[in-house]
C-alpha cells in the first residue's frame, strides 16, 4: 500500500493572506502481480497550476484515474471526473475478469437482478461484483477562490474534507489520522505547525504493514508554488520527534 498526508493550515509565512497544504508521501509503490516495493519516484501528479493528487493503492491505475482531465477544470469538477474515471476502471475490469468468461455483459447482470432465485453460479458472480474493489483512493488537494480544499475519492463515493482540515489514505491512514486528530490539527495552525503535524503523523503511521519509512514532504500556496522539505529540514523534524517520543519517559517528575 502507501500513506498519503494533507492538511491545511496557514501560509502567512510565505505567502500574505494565504492559506496553504502540507502534504506528505512515502516511497512505498504497489503494483498488481509484483507487490510493494520502495521506489524514488514522485508519489504526486500535478493536475493544474494549484492542484496535485496523491494515490494509495495500484499505481498503475494513476493515469487512467486522471484520463481526459483538463488542465483548466476547476476543484469540484476534477473530483467529479475522477470518480467518473474509477467507476469506469472499477466496471472494465469486472466485465473482463469474470462477465466476458461467460459471454455476458452489465445488461445481462441487470436482467437477473429481477429475478426471484438464481442458480449458484449466477449467485457467485453476482457476490463477486459486489465485493468487488479497486482498493485504491487518491487525496485531491488544490485551492478554490484561494481556499484550500481537500477531498477524498474512490470508487464508491467522495467526500471533501476542508471542514476536518486533513485526511489520510494508505495502510497507515488510521494511525495518521488519529495523530492529526490528537493534535487538534486546525487549518488556522501556523505553517511550522501544520508542517509538524504532517511529519508527526507520517512518522506514527510507520508502525502499519506497508508503509514506507522513507518521505517526501511538500508545501503548496494558491499561486501554484510548491516547496520541497530538503534532507537537511527533515533531519530537524525528526530530531523533534524523537525528543518529543522521549520526553515522557525522561522525566525527574516521573522518579
Amino acid at each position: 500500500m502507501t500513506i498519503c498526508i494533507a492538511a491545511i493550515g496557514n501560509g502567512e509565512n510565505l505567502l500574505k493572506k494565504s492559506e496553504a497544504i502540507v502534504f506528505a508521501i512515502d516511497h512505498m509503490v504497489s503494483v498488481q502481480q509484483i507487490g510493494q516495493f520502495e521506489h524514488s519516484i514522485e508519489k504526486y501528479r500535478k493536475i493544474n497550476s494549484n492542484t496535485i493528487a496523491m494515490l494509495s493503492g495500484e499505481a498503475l491505475l494513476f493515469d487512467d484515474i486522471l484520463s481526459k482531465i483538463s488542465k483548466k477544470a476547476k476543484f469540484d469538477d476534477i473530483v467529479a471526473k475522477m470518480h467518473t474515471n474509477m467507476i469506469k476502471i472499477r466496471d472494465d475490469k469486472i466485465q473482463k475478469q469474470v462477465l466476458e468468461k461467460f459471454k455476458i455483459d452489465f445488461d445481462f447482470v441487470k436482467e437477473i437482478l429481477k429475478l426471484s432465485e438464481c442458480n449458484p453460479t449466477i449467485r457467485e458472480i453476482l457476490n463477486f461484483i459486489k465485493a468487488f474493489s479497486l482498493n485504491t483512493s487518491v487525496i485531491l488537494a488544490g485551492f478554490t477562490d484561494g481556499l484550500a480544499q481537500i477531498a477524498e475519492i474512490n470508487e464508491i463515493a467522495t467526500v471533501n474534507t476542508r471542514d476536518l482540515n486533513f485526511d489520510a489514505i494508505g495502510s497507515g491512514g488510521i494511525q495518521a489520522i488519529n495523530t492529526l486528530l490528537f493534535q487538534r490539527h486546525s487549518k488556522t495552525n501556523d505553517l511550522k505547525t501544520t508542517l509538524y503535524n504532517v511529519y508527526k503523523a507520517k512518522r506514527n503511521s510507520e508502525v502499519a504493514i506497508g508503509v514506507g519509512r522513507e518521505t517526501d514532504i511538500f508545501i503548496m500556496l494558491k499561486n501554484g508554488k510548491i516547496y520541497s522539505i530538503n534532507g537537511e529540514q527533515t533531519k530537524k523534524l525528526n530530531n523533534i520527534y524523537q525528543k518529543e517520543m522521549m520526553f515522557g519517559k525522561k522525566q525527574g517528575e516521573l522518579d
